[in-house]
């Protein structure tokens, strides 16, 4: 199986969540699948959501939908990567709709700092050669139609490390990016030398026809594994499955 391997990091970063209260903007614990499908439409050239038009879905979700993603989480702590909340005015007319001039909104949002994922593509996953071929070229030779970011522009994503690979499935008890739950059975165990952790989040991994978040449980751990429905790769000494 072919895959395209690449590490993404950044000083900050914020992937919104719908669910948020009145004071304050949350951010998801890790990047994913729909954020990286926008940074490979952003990569090369594909429309969003503004310029959708009247199609159903934004060009880049409906020709990436069912790439295949592995996320390998590098540098955190027990799945987690540093929270801090920042607050900052937006004076904007449209941010504002309070009577008279020069009001400014206050914005409090919750940043992720120091971020750092290897991600890999399964290429075999995408049948569009065309498409895959010019991801491929623009991801190999550093080429971006558009700036990708970390979840707003606000937070410049960096494009390292990028290569081709052969990939190949793997028995393992270990498994080392984020997976969807109910796709393995873990025996709560770790090795000897680390104290078990799970991390347990709700992720968007598409969108519905009201463009919606389509979400699942995902997780992060240490914990051995008893059973899979999902194959497991091994990558850069690292166990991974696509999502």
């Amino acid at each position: 199986m072919k895959a395209l391997s690449f590490i993404i990091s950044g000083r900050t970063a914020h992937f919104k969540r719908p669910d948020v209260n009145e004071h304050t903007y949350f951010t998801y614990s890790h990047i994913h699948k729909m954020t990286i499908y926008g940074i490979i439409g952003a990569v090369i050239g594909l429309r969003g959501y503004n310029d959708q038009d009247k199609a159903l879905y934004p060009e880049f979700y409906e020709k990436l939908k069912n790439l295949e993603i592995a996320i390998v989480p590098i540098g955190s702590l027990q799945g987690r990567f540093r929270k801090k909340v920042h607050v900052f005015n937006n004076s904007v007319g449209y941010a504002n709709t309070d009577s008279g001039m020069g009001q400014n909104l206050i914005v409090r949002e919750q940043w992720l700092e120091n971020v750092k994922w290897e991600i890999v593509l399964n290429l075999d996953s995408l049948e569009d050669i065309e498409l895959k071929d010019k991801m491929v070229n623009h991801f190999m030779n550093n080429i971006c139609v558009f700036i990708p970011y970390l979840g707003k522009n606000d937070h410049p994503a960096v494009i390292s490390d990028v290569k081709m690979m052969d990939v190949e499935p793997i028995e393992s008890e270990k498994i080392d990016s984020l997976f969807i739950k109910e796709d393995f059975e873990l025996d709560g165990d770790s090795e000897e030398d680390q104290l078990p952790y799970l991390f347990q989040d709700q992720f968007p991994i598409g969108i519905d026809e009201q463009l919606f978040y389509i979400k699942k449980d995902a997780c992060l751990t240490n914990q051995f594994i008893n059973k899979t429905k999902q194959k497991i790769y091994l990558v850069d000494e690292k166990y991974i499955t696509f999502i």
